[in-house]
């Protein structure tokens, strides 16, 4: 597959079917996502395959939230959607967020070297360079896993202490931080996938000066 055709296949699938990722595909996806740019040049990044079920089942213990249609619909209200594109994807994500952790045909945790804190007490967004390298690494990863025909996703860890379990869960070194699960298989034959925005880029293109 063409480096544009990989870009325009990538989707968020949410929805796998049984069958694992074959380890040297893995292995390929994951080096596309080691030859991101790193800030320092050293790629100072591992990754965690959990393939074990009961150590996804530890790992989904923490986030796991059961709501009815009625509350999931409260919340997406709560938060002010307008778009009917973006609701109906977080309608279809959240209840989803475990099972596509638990049913992925490859689990992989990214880990980087942070220095000093992640979070608070910032002064310049060059404190963020290693949170932002890899995530350029995981763009990459997306990217060749489409090309493979293999779809992810990501799930942000929304706080602290969902990645101290994670942490203790996995073994992770405390110098090491982690950004995301990524949820990666093959899709089912009726997985949803959300409606893209389509954005003229030339639209969004400002010369010299905004608004010029």
């Amino acid at each position: 597959m063409e480096l544009y055709e990989a870009i325009a296949a990538r989707r968020t699938v949410r929805d796998f079917d049984a069958r694992p990722v074959e380890r040297d595909v893995l292995l390929r996806i994951l080096d596309a996502g080691m030859r991101a740019p790193s800030h320092n040049h050293l790629r100072q990044w591992q990754f965690v395959l959990v393939d074990d079920p009961d150590q996804r089942k530890r790992l989904v213990e923490w986030f796991l939230i059961e709501r009815t249609e009625e509350e999931l619909r409260r919340l997406l209200d709560d938060w002010g959607m307008t778009d009917d594109r973006q609701y109906a994807m977080y309608y279809d994500a959240i209840p989803k967020q475990a099972s596509m952790v638990l049913d992925a045909g490859a689990l992989v945790v990214p880990c980087f070297v942070q220095q000093g804190t992640l979070l608070g007490g910032k002064e310049s967004l060059h404190e963020l360079n290693a949170f932002a390298s890899i995530w350029a690494a995981m763009e990459n990863v997306l990217v060749a896993a489409a090309s493979e025909g293999v779809f992810g996703v990501t799930k942000i860890l929304s706080r602290p202490s969902e990645t101290d379990h994670v942490r203790l869960t996995l073994g992770i070194p405390g110098e090491y931080e982690i950004p995301c699960y990524l949820a990666m298989g093959y899709p089912t034959e009726n997985a949803f996938v959300p409606d893209q925005l389509s954005v003229d880029v030339g639209e969004r293109l400002h010369i010299n000066r905004w608004g010029d």
